[in-house]
């Protein structure tokens, strides 16, 4: 059975920063799974996640199950996932919260994932008192459990003084602390969730984004209205937002800022959105200004083995490959500067896709612009304005020029 090449990056991204597949956690970072509505099912103000789950639910189910069998191939092993409500003392607190009337999506969605080493195989393992306890924190921390919390790590003091996680339960405890409290100052709590985060997610999980996010979209509220300053380029909503996977208001705090264009991160940071929110044409939009704008970055981005947009990950392989094979070394190296063409050329129907052009007076944003039109004129049957451009391209441009003739 064959898996969809983005659903298995998706897929390979989690294992890799969490060390197994939480089809929950999917939902949420394909977008099928409003955050929003996820908080609401978690203080069971929701009754399922049937109200809610973006899309058609055949679809969702076709989809994991088919990242259910690439989990199982690759050899891990399944096991219950139970989520439970964040509503401490309530009637049926312990009882997990029910996912779909759908048995199979409840199922699939209620499900874990992980490498079968990782699964303790001794019953003494699991009756532990100092696991125990660590477990007990776990959850009581990604429930939003202060007092458990609490109870559980003045336990864990006094059983094992000398557990390497104490000082980071603490931490995370103290996080727990900020809910719902004003922000007197931005970046100094900007500084405690950067601290924070690395412990949460070793120590929470999947679940750590239950702690994180609402602490996260909180310092978002706080910068509303700050502007993007080169000098500290995370002191900005789009920052924020990025760290909550609030991808929409991430890709608007990016759009609201003043000429976006010009600042590498807040492009990357809408490439990143608009790529989770499966908006290609503004993912790559944004792109195309870091490959003029920053070469160098763009290349560490796209070549970054953690990058999840396969999409452009494989057209920049293409374009490296296809720039060495066209290299006589009597021209100037390609450089990524030289994606955005490359791409157009390869793509014409992007030009419908992206009408903006780029207004810098870079050698690289005139070949495109050059592109753009030629394909404009050439779809029109604009024969002399086709032919000019191509001699544009060819005096100026004589690489660029080169794709064309060899329809890349």
């Amino acid at each position: 059975m064959t898996i969809d090449s983005a659903l298995q990056t998706q897929i390979d991204t989690q294992i890799l920063e969490q060390g197994a597949f939480v089809p929950l956690e999917f939902l949420l970072d394909a977008g099928r799974l409003a955050h929003a509505d996820y908080e609401s099912w978690r203080r069971r103000e929701i009754e399922s996640l049937d109200e809610v789950l973006m899309g058609s639910a055949e679809k969702i189910r076709a989809q994991l199950e088919s990242a259910a069998g690439y989990a199982r191939r690759i050899g891990l092993v399944e096991t219950p996932q139970p989520v439970y409500a964040w509503t401490q003392g309530a009637d049926h607190a312990d009882e997990p919260l029910h996912i779909s009337a759908d048995a199979r999506l409840q199922r699939l969605i209620g499900s874990r994932y992980a490498p079968a080493q990782t699964a303790p195989q001794m019953d003494l393992f699991f009756d532990n008192p100092v696991v125990v306890l660590t477990n007990g924190i776990v959850r009581a921390l990604s429930a939003r459990h202060v007092r458990d919390a609490q109870r559980q790590l003045d336990r864990l003091y006094a059983q094992a003084p000398n557990h390497t996680d104490l000082a980071p339960f603490d931490r995370l405890l103290a996080a727990l602390g900020h809910l719902d409290q004003a922000i007197a100052d931005p970046r100094e709590e900007l500084a405690f969730l950067l601290d924070i985060t690395p412990a949460a997610k070793r120590l929470l999980g999947w679940e750590a984004r239950d702690l994180l996010a609402p602490l996260w979209r909180q310092l978002a509220e706080a910068l509303a209205g700050q502007h993007y300053s080169s000098v500290e380029p995370n002191l900005h909503r789009s920052f924020a937002l990025i760290q909550a996977q609030d991808w929409p208001g991430a890709s608007d705090a990016v759009r609201g800022e003043y000429q976006w264009r010009l600042h590498v991160p807040l492009c990357l940071r809408l490439a990143q959105s608009s790529f989770h929110q499966q908006r290609r044409s503004d993912a790559l939009q944004a792109w195309f200004q870091v490959c003029w704008r920053a070469p160098d970055q763009a290349v560490a981005a796209l070549e970054n083995r953690r990058q999840p947009d396969t999409g452009i990950s494989a057209s920049w392989r293409r374009f490296v490959d296809g720039g060495d094979e066209l290299s006589d070394g009597a021209e100037a190296a390609l450089g990524a500067a030289d994606f955005p063409a490359w791409l157009l050329l390869r793509e014409p129907g992007l030009n419908r896709q992206i009408a903006e052009l780029p207004t810098g007076d870079t050698a690289a944003e005139e070949a495109y612009r050059i592109v753009h039109r030629w394909i404009d004129a050439r779809r029109a049957g604009r024969g002399e304005e086709e032919l000019a451009l191509r001699k544009a391209l060819r005096d100026g441009h004589a690489a660029v020029f080169r794709w064309l003739k060899q329809g890349v």
